[in-house]
């Protein structure tokens, strides 16, 4: 089903967690991944005054999605290693502020001494910046890789934890091969998931009952 069906049916959601279509004339099987810049702005506007963090490369961030949706409250870098000339993405976040603290990482200079006695004192790790880069690509070898453009369970895991609580309700309007909805079952986040393409609505299906 289409989202914007989908939607005039939606309950309560607490948060949109998605990674769209590029429009960047990607084949996704019967998906052309070529709207108009029209047609996917409006697309995107969809979510105008609804909380959601949405990851895009830069350049389409700038043509699309602030045209769609205006200024950012936040925007996190997600930096990755890999052989595409495109090596990092931005994380959009609209009428919710993303909680750093809900997420640590590893001291960078666990051998300073207020850091040692920080970490003597029970602590594990430091809030999260606003761009990380220990997060990476899912490889075409992988196992996760059920769909052509996946996003690494990771992340979305991680936008799911600074953004909501347990037992919150996570809307992805693109869910492809279902990866939202496992970072929700792996958070005990509740999720609603639309996707239009048969084949990959069954790998979700496929592998969200198999977890």
């Amino acid at each position: 089903m289409d989202f914007r069906e989908g939607f005039k049916q939606l309950p309560h959601i607490d948060m949109i967690v998605t990674d769209p279509p590029y429009n960047i004339g990607f084949k996704y099987n019967e998906y052309g991944d070529n709207m108009t810049d029209e047609e996917y702005i409006a697309m995107i506007s969809e979510f105008q005054n609804m909380p959601v963090a949405i990851i895009h490369y830069p350049e389409e961030t700038i043509k699309y999605i602030a045209p769609a949706l205006g200024v950012p409250d936040e925007v996190v870098v997600w930096c990755y290693n890999s052989n595409l000339p495109k090596q990092s993405r931005l994380i959009n976040f609209y009428n919710v502020k993303p909680d750093f603290k809900k997420v640590k990482q590893p001291y960078k200079n666990p051998t300073d001494k207020r850091v040692k006695k920080l970490i003597d004192n029970g602590s594990t790790g430091t809030r999260l910046y606003d761009w990380f880069s220990d997060v990476q690509l899912v490889k075409n070898v992988s196992k996760q890789k059920n769909h052509p453009c996946p996003v690494p369970i990771e992340l979305m895991k991680r936008i799911i934890l600074l953004t909501t609580n347990e037992g919150g309700v996570v809307c992805d309007p693109f869910m492809g091969s279902g990866t939202t909805a496992l970072a929700c079952k792996e958070t005990n986040r509740n999720y609603i998931g639309f996707e239009i393409n048969k084949e990959y609505f069954d790998v979700a299906n496929f592998r969200v009952n198999k977890t």
